[in-house]
């Protein structure tokens, strides 16, 4: 046998020859004490590997049966089983090879049984082996220095990550970030199973105006099942229908909002609904009571496109006389008596405004006799999640629109119709204008109006609030301000209201909304005061 620094050779026989080389030794030494090898019959230990128990093997016997404890590393435990199937029990007590991750490779010996006498090598780092002696790996990093280098990698990573979401989260839109608040879109169940769809539009109509007496109203919603469906209030505070022999539409995209138009024009009733449909396209439907059959509207051959979002807002108004030309009692409204008066040599028609994008609405407009809608003004920075309300069937030439800006507040805007007027500064014509009127909201709060303004409060809350109706002088009556005294709606919940005269004598608010997802609540209250009551509109579950 020749021995030469780091290499051990058997060139003993015929049979081909076994050689182990070992590199120079590398200054690099993991700061263990020596004495820990100091004893061949002792446990050699090494970081990392303190629980690795004595292995049992055939060759060994059991534990203590040989004068060394093996000590094996992860991945190298084939080195013995090899040599043993190799050397047969050649294998003998001597002192352990001990180096970081080869502590479990046994002394060498060679076929016919002779001993390598491989010295015990003190416990410090060797690097890994090479075939050609001249070259040599840099030096390894010990484990604290790992572990450094890790902790710097990791926190690298972390400030990238944190820096790129940072990134995304500026850049995003300012709806985004202030009006999308944290409780509107993520608090509400997705999906019903039972009563009205959760996050439902909700309109309402007259029904019987024709009549000349007191009127029923008529409820548009969204059944669990998808379909919109309608339910009539009659004289009697009962509700009838609401069942599949009341169905509307059946192509309407979960939590639609819901906009509808009722009036009466030569002797002729008519009911425009308005909702966005599975395609995200706004879509009308009419009916009329000498048909009795839901049709699709002229505003379906434009396509227009809504937001694509759960939350769109939409809304549509009757403008010109309060009913057209019949006479038709119904609660007071700013201004006029509760009854209608003959509006027939007067333009009426519909606007109709939509979410077009989380920061923009669309108006459109149609004159009754007029076979196409026309598209008019588009309004820039106000919230496409919000509801729109509007005020266009008063007296006078004014019409009036409610959006939320983009910084949660209700922005009243008015319009003067009439052209023969001369503009001013202070009052323009036939352009749309900002009163100096604003109502701190939930961000994605819907909004309605008869007799007073409704809006979602940032509690959650439902609250009137009484205006003078006055173009740029348009203000508020701050002392008659209310809350609804009940359950508080969901977050950004459709709401519909109306007020109705009563058989009493007198007239009553009522206000429609959800709370829990499943239901339309309904709240009552005498039209100048008084408590609110509340009660449940019946939702058939088939």
């Amino acid at each position: 046998m020749q021995r030469s620094a780091g290499s051990f050779e058997n060139t003993g026989g015929n049979e081909p020859s076994l050689r182990v080389e070992l590199p120079e030794r590398s200054s690099a030494h993991v700061p263990h004490e020596k004495s820990s090898v100091s004893s061949p019959n002792k446990r050699i230990s090494s970081p990392g590997l303190e629980s690795i128990k004595d292995p049992v093997d055939k060759d060994y016997g059991s534990p203590g049966s040989s004068p060394h404890n093996r000590v094996s590393s992860p991945g190298l435990e084939s080195i013995k089983d090899s040599l043993n199937k190799e050397y047969g029990s050649a294998l003998s007590a001597h002192d352990e090879l001990t180096s970081p991750g080869l502590e479990s490779v046994k002394d060498i010996v060679d076929k016919d049984g002779n001993d390598l006498n491989v010295e015990p090598i003190e416990k410090e780092f060797q690097p890994p082996f090479h075939t050609d002696p001249e070259v040599h790996d840099p030096p390894m990093q010990t484990p604290r220095k790992r572990r450094k280098s890790l902790l710097l990698l990791a926190a690298l990573a972390l400030f990238i990550c944190i820096a790129v979401g940072l990134g995304v989260g500026l850049g995003l839109t300012k709806i985004r970030s202030r009006n999308r608040d944290k409780n509107s879109a993520s608090t509400r169940v997705p999906i019903s199973r039972t009563g009205a769809f959760n996050g439902s539009g909700l309109a309402l109509a007259s029904e019987s105006f024709a009549s000349g007496g007191y009127g029923n109203i008529v409820m548009y919603f969204q059944h669990h099942t998808g379909q919109i469906r309608s339910t009539q209030l009659g004289s009697d505070g009962q509700w009838r229908g609401g069942d599949a022999t009341s169905i509307v539409a059946t192509d309407a995209k979960n939590a639609t909002p819901i906009a509808a138009v009722a009036y009466a024009r030569n002797k002729k009733a008519f009911w425009h609904i308005f909702y966005v449909n599975i395609n995200n396209t706004i879509t009308e439907v009419i009916n009329s009571n000498t048909t009795n059959v839901w049709s699709p509207g002229p505003i379906n051959d434009l396509h227009l496109q809504a937001m694509d979002d759960p939350e769109v807002g939409l809304q549509a108004c009757w403008y010109g006389g309060f009913y057209s030309d019949v006479a038709y009692k119904h609660s007071p409204v700013p201004g006029q008596q509760n009854t209608t008066g003959d509006a027939s040599d007067q333009t009426v028609g519909i606007h109709l405004w939509y979410a077009r994008d989380p920061t923009t609405f669309q108006s459109m407009s149609w004159t009754y006799g007029d076979t196409a809608w026309t598209q008019q003004q588009t309004f820039n920075g106000y919230n496409g999640h919000a509801g729109v309300g509007c005020y266009s069937w008063g007296p006078g030439s004014n019409t009036y629109v409610f959006f939320t800006n983009l910084d949660s507040q209700i922005n009243i805007l008015w319009k003067d119709l009439n052209t023969s007027l001369a503009s001013t500064p202070s009052h323009p014509i036939n352009q749309w204008t900002k009163a100096n009127v604003t109502i701190p909201v939930y961000g994605n709060s819907s909004v309605g109006f008869t007799n007073y303004l409704y809006v979602q409060h940032p509690d959650l809350s439902i609250g009137g609030y009484n205006l003078t109706w006055a173009a740029e002088n348009t203000t508020i009556e701050t002392s008659q301000d209310f809350i609804i005294n009940g359950a508080k709606g969901l977050p950004g919940t459709h709401l519909s209201v109306t007020a109705l005269p009563n058989p009493s004598g007198g007239n009553s608010l009522l206000v429609f909304y959800q709370t829990n997802g499943t239901d339309i609540s309904e709240f009552v209250r005498d039209l100048d005061v008084g408590q609110w009551t509340s009660s449940q509109v019946p939702i058939p579950n088939s």
